[in-house]
């Protein structure tokens, strides 16, 4: 084999490796970001269910009972409205810190990302239409930190 050829193949072989730790990087940061987003998710919705829970029981209980939970009427409606306003305003903050459509599309860049890098398994791939099918998904999903 040609110095020439021998220089071809190593180049080639260096893109492949190059784009490939580059798919790996973006796919390592996307799953970062949805992992984080699923997990802001998910402390905000049991809070968000546990201060709903806490307001309606004391609530429910203190109409069932016909005695106010807490002291006297006036303080019992007044700690479960304060508990609602705070599942409330928890809801709301929720929905900005961890929007579900982000978690969403963090997910499905992802899977993209993880079917591309099946792709560049082979030791030898087509490093054009990789390139071009990873720049498209960095393209797509410019909201995810891939």
């Amino acid at each position: 084999m040609s110095n020439q050829a021998s220089a071809l193949l190593t180049h080639s072989s260096d893109d492949c490796n190059i784009l490939r730790q580059q798919i790996q990087t973006s796919l390592q940061r996307a799953e970062t970001q949805r992992n984080r987003l699923k997990n802001v998710e998910r402390r905000f919705g049991i809070v968000n269910i546990c201060f709903g829970a806490a307001a309606t029981f004391i609530a429910g209980q203190s109409a069932i009972s016909d005695n106010p939970l807490i002291g006297n009427w006036r303080a019992t409606t007044t700690v479960a409205s304060v508990i609602t306003l705070s599942s409330t305003i928890i809801g709301g903050v929720q929905k900005q810190l961890a929007a579900p459509d982000l978690l969403t599309e963090a997910s499905e860049c992802v899977a993209k990302l993880k079917a591309l890098k099946v792709e560049t398994i082979s030791p030898a791939y087509e490093v054009e239409p990789v390139s071009e099918e990873y720049q498209q998904i960095l393209s797509d999903f410019s909201k995810v930190d891939c």
